[in-house]
């Protein structure tokens, strides 16, 4: 497996890891007043990845090296 598969591996992995529900995390968030906040960025990050993801697939790998 080469770098840029690599990469694109790692990316998806991320992607994933950002999807996975954190229950303790959005209690905080919740506790704190920010849980709204904290799913619009996740919205946002997950747009960002993605198109990174799209942008991998189009070229062949990730220009973040």
């Amino acid at each position: 497996m080469d770098k840029k598969q690599k990469k694109s591996l790692a990316l998806s992995l991320f992607i994933e890891s950002v999807l996975k529900p954190d229950s303790e995390l959005r209690q905080c968030a919740h506790s704190q007043g920010c849980f709204h906040e904290l799913m619009d960025l996740r919205g946002e990050i997950l747009e960002y990845l993605y198109d990174m993801s799209n942008e991998s697939q189009e070229y062949g790998g990730t220009d973040a090296e």
